[in-house]
C-alpha cells in the first residue's frame, strides 16, 4: 500500500471542512464527514500557528467555535511543525502568518498538496507564485471533488456540500460550477 500524499493545510481549510459536521441547521449537508475524509486520506501537516489560530477561535457558542473545537479534537491526526524561526514575516501578499508559514512548510516538505481557501481573491495567484511546485495548489472545493472522485466521499454529499458553501460562505459560484462539471458531472 502506497504512503498517503502529504498535504499542508491552512486554518480556513480545516474550519471549512469541520463546519458542516457541527452545523445543525437544515441547510447543512449530512451523511459524511469531510474533515475526517481529509485526515484519513492524506498525511496532513500544518504550521503550529494554525493550531494556535484554531485554539483562539474556540470558547464561544458560534459555529466557528464549534468547528475549531472539532478540528482540535482531531488534531492528533495532523502533524504540526514549529516554523516561526524559519519564516521572518508573512509574505508580502496580504496573507496571514498561518498561510505564509503553510507555504513555507509545503515547500520545505515538498508536499504533494497545499490546500487553501484563498481562491476568491488575488491571493490565490500570489500563493501559486510562492509555491515551488506549481502543481501542488488545491482549494477546499477542489479537494472535496477529489475525495468524491476517489470514492472517499459520496458525490451526492460533495455536491450538497458545495451548494452549502456557496450559500453560506459565498464561495465563487462560477468556480464551483466548473469543479462540479469537471469532477462531479452534475
Amino acid at each position: 500500500m502506497a504512503d498517503p500524499a502529504v498535504a499542508v493545510v491552512d486554518t480556513n481549510v480545516l474550519l471549512n471542512l469541520a463546519t458542516p459536521v457541527v452545523d445543525r441547521r437544515p441547510t447543512a449537508p449530512t451523511g459524511a464527514d469531510p474533515l475526517k475524509a481529509l485526515l484519513v486520506s492524506y498525511d496532513v501537516h500544518t504550521p503550529a500557528s494554525v493550531i494556535g489560530e484554531l485554539s483562539d477561535a474556540t470558547g464561544s457558542d458560534d459555529l466557528l467555535s464549534a468547528a475549531a473545537a472539532l478540528v482540535l479534537q482531531a488534531s492528533d491526526r495532523v502533524t504540526t511543525h514549529d516554523v516561526t524561526n524559519k519564516v521572518d514575516d508573512p509574505l508580502d501578499y496580504g496573507l496571514d502568518r498561518g498561510e505564509s508559514e503553510g507555504i513555507w512548510l509545503a515547500n520545505e516538505l515538498d508536499a504533494d498538496l497545499f490546500i487553501t481557501d484563498e481562491f476568491n481573491s488575488t491571493n490565490y495567484l500570489f500563493i501559486s507564485l510562492a509555491l515551488e511546485d506549481r502543481n501542488t495548489l488545491f482549494t477546499t472545493p477542489h479537494i472535496l471533488c477529489s475525495l468524491a472522485t476517489h470514492d472517499v466521499l459520496p458525490a451526492e454529499y460533495v455536491s450538497a456540500a458545495l451548494t452549502y458553501y456557496v450559500e453560506t460562505k459565498h464561495w465563487d459560484r462560477q468556480y464551483v460550477a466548473q469543479l462540479r462539471k469537471k469532477y462531479l458531472a452534475d
